[in-house]
Order: structure tokens, then sequence, then C-alpha cells
């Protein structure tokens, strides 16, 4: 399955998510890939920091080779993390962008062969890069923060998947970040006014609420774990619950107890 994370709008938490499906994905034993068309770098940074050289192997292992030659297995690398291997990001992707919109799938066929996953993490921008992995994607999953922009660029990526891939469009769901539990009963709460605006112009959206909550950037910058079972943070608590239930719908598990997989990862 390859799950791309896509949206218009920076800092959504897509590329956090991103890390945290893949990481939760190769804690369960599957083997994943992580592809990072983000030219932020978050992602490899996340997966390559400590690894001796890394410097030096990202100039000749990375998404512009990889698309160039339309070759995963020559340009990926081992990440730090068991089970993952990663594609990492590169700048002289900017000299891709007039790509073809195919190359993506050209270079991720026979993937099944490696990884059980493909996890790609695309800019916040809409070009040939994105519709690339737009177009090679299973599932393509939109976080949502609660603005009006957030609405307006989901409705544009809508617009632009009827146009550009309309294959895709039952493959795209929305799920929500940065949501305030605090809020959820309070109907005249912005957060509130938000979810009920979005379930009105959109049907799929997925019911995952991503917490707000400062362990999804410890985890992702200080390594700190994630928990199911945590006592110490009710946030971070939330976050992994919300993280697993959304892997169990990728992977198709059932967890009724959600402590029986990733009290930590």
């Amino acid at each position: 399955m390859i799950i791309t994370y896509s949206s218009m709008k920076g800092g959504v938490g897509k590329t956090t998510n991103a890390i945290l499906t893949a990481t939760n994905l190769a804690e369960r034993g599957f083997k994943v890939l992580f592809f990072d068309l983000d030219t932020n770098n978050s992602g490899t940074m996340y997966f390559t920091q400590g690894i001796d050289g890394i410097a030096d192997t990202i100039e000749t292992h990375n998404v512009f080779e990889s698309l160039s030659h339309n070759d995963i297995g020559r340009y990926s690398i081992p990440s730090r993390i068991e089970n993952i291997d990663i594609v990492p990001s590169h700048l002289n992707i900017f000299k891709l962008r007039g790509i073809g919109y195919n190359e993506l799938q050209k270079t991720l066929k026979g993937y099944e062969e490696k990884y059980d996953y493909v996890v790609i993490d695309t800019a916040p921008t809409y070009d040939n890069l994105v519709i690339n992995a737009l177009l090679a994607s299973d599932i393509i999953l939109t976080p949502l923060k609660f603005s009006s922009f957030d609405f307006t660029t989901a409705k544009f990526l809508q617009k632009q998947l009827y146009d550009d891939a309309p294959g895709q469009v039952e493959k795209w769901y929305l799920l929500y970040s940065d949501f305030q539990q605090k809020f959820a009963n309070f109907e005249n709460a912005p957060q509130t006014q938000f979810i009920k605006y979005f379930e009105q112009n959109f049907t799929n959206i997925l019911p995952i609420y991503i917490p707000r909550t400062d362990a999804a950037s410890k985890y992702t910058q200080m390594d700190m774990h994630l928990s199911t079972v945590t006592k110490s943070s009710t946030s971070a608590r939330n976050l992994a619950i919300e993280i697993n239930k959304l892997v169990n719908m990728l992977t198709g598990e059932e967890m009724d107890d959600e402590t029986k997989f990733a009290e930590r990862f």
C-alpha cells in the first residue's frame, strides 16, 4: 500500500503524522519505505540523524536520483529505525518540477517485493511532484486544522483531484489535526463550529482526532516514545491511541484492546 500525506497548507502536522504512521507500521513488523518529497527535509532528518557520513550519502541517494532513474533499490538507504528504509529529500528535486505525472509510479513499480508499505511525505504545495504522489497512491491523507484557510485549501485540493486525478478522489481522506478535547463539548467553541462546517462540505473525513500536544514534536525531534498506557501525559497517550486507530484502518487490523499493540512506538 502506498500512503501519501498531502496538504497545500504547511504546519498542519503532515510530516509528523507521516513519521508516526511509518514508525507505527514498522513497530508492527511491516517493512516500510519512507519517500520524502518534502524539501523541508524534516522526515529525512528524523530518520537519518546520527548515521555516520549521512550528508555525503544523501548527495548520491535521494529523491532526485531515484525519480531521475526510476529506481528505488539503488537510491534508498536504511534509516536508523528498524524496518524502515528512506529515499531522502534533496533540493535538486526542484529541477524535476516539470516531471511527467507518472514517473513516481514507474519508480515505485514492484515495491511490494521488498516493502509492505510506502509512506510519501509531500511539500505543502500543488505541482507536478505532488501530482505524481497523488497518482501513485492507494490512499491520500490530508490533515486539517481548524481554520478557514484549511477549508479553502482542502476544497482546492478536491477540485484539483477531480481535474487531474479523478480516479484518486475516492482514495482521498481528511483527518482532524490539532484537536483540543477540552472544547469538544462546547457548542459555540470555534473548533466545534469548524468541525460542523467541514462536515457539511466533505463526506470523506476520518474519525481520527490528532490531539494538540507537544508530544508529537518531542517524538520527532527528541525521540521521546509514545505509549497508549502512559500515565504521565494524557495528550501523549491520546496521540498514540489516535495514530493506532489510523494505522488499524490502513492495515485492517482490529485492535480492540488499545494496549495490545504499540505500548511503545
